[in-house]
């Protein structure tokens, strides 16, 4: 019997790309289909996605999927990155490119909404921490220039953009939608009294909702004529690529500790419910919405963004290293030489990231890492110090003790970053699958056409589809890591 084929985009902050999604009845072996550039672009003083291009390149993969696959596929999912949108007018058309998440357009408007509402308030209502990023500050600055609101007829995240242009249909999908901290996990609605305050058109909020593992809608004819696929469905799947990634722990836990590790790192645990208090608020953690409407209560560290820019800064002196060679020189490097705070504001867009590593130190009278293996070492170990911070905080404020780690995605790769997580935490931590986004995304699309019937079914067939790799603490150096969470911890 042939093996059925579930396809998955997966379109990140850099890159897209299509995956397939082969199920046997008992495991998802996955191939990947075609790959992408997806880097935006300068209109005048602004950055954006190119959407069109963006596109098209998902039609070519859906064509190179046909060859490949033939009448074997059965659906489709789109996750992507969250906040980011598109406006629609009263045609249906793209009011202008969607704004990239780092567009300076946010500037100062963090402050505005904070005249319209207290934040305090916004955060008891939406249990989201509070990034300069977040749709809510990107609407402000909508309201604040008024052009293209007034044109504004529907608004749709980046998933629920492209699953309109797939299938003509509009709708919010609920784990992106959280991610604007303008949803309410609670009324599992937008949370339009917020909306109102900071001055947005609710009307163009209006279009339904869909939930996990339902089906959009079919293919546009137009489009399916172009692709050569026919009755190919549009699932709606954890649209946010880390709620997909979540979706695909793989573990029998009833509440699952996991870092999603990539240019963002998600340290977390999977709730039944939002966890949103007073000290939730104070420490900043978030409440995005899971598949089953579960709670994915976490925070967002900066994660490989200080590898990635370190190693195009070196790229750009003609020094760069291998990463094998990179990690033995940080194997041989001085052990807990210098910590930064991943999160610093120093280093959101650093001209060079090495410079700003060793400028941090320099500043606050800490040992300077010099070398390239000292400084990626300092990174890591700083990731390592801020995972372990995090779930002490976590066990407090949730009352939940655990025993192990799921770190997902491309950072769990990283056996260097994985060890001294596990001598950091005293955890032991289960890397893999690297591919938990689209393993997730395949998921969902598995539960649409009754394959699967529940999360928990699905997360056994994705525990039998890969081997996460076991590192457990060194616990000779619990002593030595604990003084530097110590140390760490005054960072913060």
């Amino acid at each position: 019997m042939e093996k059925e084929v579930f396809l998955a985009v997966d379109l990140g902050a850099g890159s897209g790309r299509l995956m397939a999604g082969l199920f046997d009845g008992k495991t998802i072996e996955l191939e990947e289909v075609s790959r992408w550039a997806s880097n935006p672009v300068k209109v005048g003083e602004s950055f954006h996605w190119e959407v069109n291009c963006i596109f098209d390149e998902i039609k070519n993969a859906l064509r190179k999927a046909k060859s490949m696959y033939g009448d074997r596929i059965i659906s489709l999912g789109i996750d992507t990155w969250g906040v980011d949108y598109g406006l629609l007018d009263a045609s249906d058309k793209l009011i202008n490119l969607p704004y990239i998440y780092r567009d300076s357009r946010t500037d100062g408007m963090m402050d505005a909404v904070f005249e319209k509402d207290s934040k305090d308030e916004i955060y008891k209502t939406t249990g989201i921490q509070f990034m300069f990023f977040n749709t809510i500050f990107q609407m402000m600055a909508e309201v604040k220039k008024a052009t293209a609101l007034e044109k504004a007829k529907h608004f749709l995240m980046m998933p629920d953009l492209f699953n309109f242009f797939l299938t003509g249909e509009k709708t919010n999908e609920r784990t992106n939608a959280s991610t604007t901290q303008f949803y309410d996990p609670f009324k599992r609605a937008w949370a339009f009294d917020l909306l109102e305050k900071i001055g947005a058109k609710k009307e163009i909020f209006q279009q339904p909702f869909a939930e996990c593992g339902t089906v959009i809608g079919d293919l546009l004819p137009s489009i399916a004529e172009e692709v050569g696929i026919k009755n190919l469905k549009i699932v709606s799947v954890a649209s946010h690529d880390t709620g997909s990634a979540v979706a695909a722990v793989p573990s029998t836990k009833e509440n699952p500790a996991y870092i999603n590790s990539g240019t963002w790192c998600l340290p977390g645990i999977e709730l039944e419910n939002p966890l949103i208090s007073e000290a939730t608020f104070l420490e900043n953690f978030t409440n995005e919405v899971g598949v089953n409407n579960t709670s994915r209560f976490l925070k967002n560290v900066t994660g490989m963004w200080l590898v990635e820019k370190s190693k195009e800064a070196w790229d750009r002196e003609n020094c760069d290293m291998h990463y094998d060679l990179l990690r033995d020189a940080a194997i041989e490097s001085t052990p807990m030489l210098a910590h930064i705070n991943p999160d610093a504001k120093d280093f959101v867009m650093p001209d060079h990231m090495p410079k700003a590593i060793q400028n941090y130190c320099k500043e606050r009278g800490f040992n300077v890492p010099n070398t390239q293996g000292e400084i990626f070492r300092c990174i890591l170990e700083s990731i390592a110090l801020r995972y372990a911070s995090v779930f002490d905080t976590i066990e407090k404020l949730s009352d939940k003790k655990f025993s192990s780690i799921n770190v997902m995605g491309g950072g769990s790769k990283n056996a260097l970053l994985n060890q001294f997580t596990a001598d950091a935490t005293q955890k032991d931590v289960y890397a893999g699958p690297v591919e938990s986004t689209a393993l997730g995304n395949v998921m969902m699309q598995l539960r649409a056409s009754n394959r699967i019937s529940s999360l928990a079914e699905g997360r056994r067939v994705i525990a039998n589809s890969c081997t996460p790799q076991r590192f457990v603490p060194h616990k000779d150096q619990k002593d030595i890591w604990q003084k530097a969470l110590s140390d760490f911890g005054k960072q913060l």
